[in-house]
Parts: C-alpha cells; structure tokens; sequence
C-alpha cells in the first residue's frame, strides 16, 4: 500500500505524533516477543509453543539535512531532538519493521514468515506512505489506516488564508491606508490657510471628502504597506502559469496554479519552517484590520449624514 498526502499542512508535532504511534506499536509486539521467550525457555523443546518465534521489530529515523549531512538513529529521544531545527531540514523518514514466523497450515513448525513494514516519506512539499506485509493484510491494513488518518486529520494547504489572498491583503493596506489619510488630513487641516482655494474647497464637500478618502487609504496604503504582508505571504503562495497573452497590453498573462499547489504538502521544514507560523499572522492580521475597515465604513456613512 502506497499513497501520497495531498493538500495538506502537516506540522512537525504530526510527525513526532506519528512517531510516537509508531513507538507504541514496536513496544506492543516487544512485548508479545518478551512474554514468548519468558513462556518458552524452560519448557522442553516439544513442549514449546511459539505463536511468535523469532520476533523483531526495529525503527529507523533518517534525517537528511539541507547542508547535505544524512543522519540516521534507532532512537526516539534522539529523533525528537533532532527536530530543533526545522529550518535545516531538507527531509525525514522514518521506518519500521516487525517479523515474525508462526505455524502454517497443517505443521508442527514455526515455518510460516510474517512481516509488517511500513515507510513514512516527508520532504518539503511532499509526504506519502509506502506499507508492505507478509501473510499480516489485516493488521498491516490497520497500521496503513491509522498513519493515514492522522496525517488526513490537518488542515488544508489550500484553506481560506491562500484562497482569498487579495481580501486579506487589501485588508491591511487600506487599513494602513486610512491611518495615513487621518494624518494627511489633519496636516490639511492645520495649514488650511496656506492651502490653494481649490483644495480648500474640496476639504469642505462631504462628497470628496469621503470618497477621497477612502480612494487615498487604497493609493497610500498599497504604495507603503503592501510589501509587508506580500512578504509574509510570498513563501505560502502558488507558483503561477501562463494562461495567454493580453494583446492590449502587449503582456503575458499568469494566474496561480492551483492544481499543481493542492497536488503537494506543506510540510514543515526546509522552506516552509515557519508556514504555521505566518499563516497564523496573516489570520490575525486580518481579525483586527477588518473591524478596523467596518468601523470605517460606520464612520463614513456616519458623516455622510450628518455632514452638509
């Protein structure tokens, strides 16, 4: 069984949560294996009975790092640790192995070989899973579930941050935009008597005054801010694709390639370290600057009113 996670956000605390599954699973046939041994080795050699006989169940981390180095380790405290710098991590995989020999049908011998073996891939934008058995479907059926179901159970790659890019981004601009208008209006204000009889009089049509403002909040907040919130998004975002030529404009145009984007992961490390992260700053961003956008919009349909 193979299959590949689509679409996805999966955070290092999936991964160690796996591997802590995967722990638990390698102690639970340990344990099986132990208490064969225990149950067997002072019997006589007719006298045992072996339903798990020469039991193995070993875990595998690799972690491959962006500075070419490859690391590898049994051990789980070791793995985690290794995890404390995301940043550097060009990709993990972890593996585990169980086997087994039981009796088959008709023997008196433990000659029937059993396997469970089950491969956890995690690169930049890609994770998948690859399980293999012997004479054990069932219960490699049930691991396969399980590490699939957990890495399914994280949110979209593709949510609503990436698929309204534009709402948040213009959000935040305007916001900004209408901090800087309130500034510019006051500096008119207090230097009215300086100002060009023109200006003047448009600083006392409610008409202009309003709509310029808000039109000023787009122009002012797009030229200074909007390189702030592009550069947070700019690691998140779809690579784009040509889609045909503007003979208008004499230019190509592009738009985001969103099959290609929700047909790969984000996982975690490498270039994405820090995708939760900016994820959750983009969302909070957007909380607070549109209320600050409804408590304009209140403001101006406020003065529309009351202002002659």
């Amino acid at each position: 069984m193979d299959n590949k996670i689509l679409n996805k956000q999966i955070p290092l605390e999936t991964i160690v949560k796996i591997a802590d599954y995967l722990e638990d699973y390698k102690e639970n046939y340990d344990r099986k294996f132990e208490l064969e041994v225990n149950k067997n080795k002072n019997l006589s050699f007719s006298e045992r009975k072996w339903e798990y006989e020469n039991g193995n169940a070993t875990i595998n981390y690799t972690i491959e790092l962006k500075n070419g180095k490859t690391m590898k380790e049994s051990n789980y405290n070791w793995f985690v640790t290794n995890l404390n710098n995301p940043k550097g991590i060009q990709s993990i995989y972890i593996s585990i192995y169980v086997s087994f020999f039981t009796k088959s049908s008709n023997s008196t011998m433990n000659d029937l070989y059993n396997k469970i073996e089950a491969t956890l891939y995690f690169r930049e934008r890609d994770c998948s899973i690859d399980v293999n058995t012997t004479n054990q479907e069932s219960q490699a059926h049930n691991l396969y579930s399980t590490l699939m179901n957990t890495l399914e159970d994280n949110k979209d790659r593709y949510d609503k941050t990436m698929k309204h890019v534009g709402i948040r981004t213009q959000c935040f601009t305007i916001s900004i935009g209408l901090i800087l208008s309130y500034i510019l209006f006051i500096a008119l204000n207090l230097n009215r008597d300086k100002l060009p009889e023109l200006l003047s009089m448009y600083l006392n049509n409610k008409y202009i005054l309003l709509l310029g403002q808000w039109f000023v909040s787009i122009l002012l907040g797009n030229l200074v801010s909007y390189w702030f919130i592009y550069s947070i998004y700019k690691p998140l975002l779809p690579e784009t694709k040509y889609v045909g030529y503007n003979y208008s404009s004499n230019k190509g145009m592009y738009k985001d390639d969103v099959d290609e984007y929700i047909s790969h992961s984000e996982i975690h490390f490498g270039k994405y370290w820090d995708a939760g992260k900016r994820r959750n700053k983009i969302e909070k961003i957007y909380k607070y600057t549109k209320i600050i956008l409804l408590i304009q919009l209140l403001i101006s349909i406020i003065l529309f009113f009351v202002l002659k």
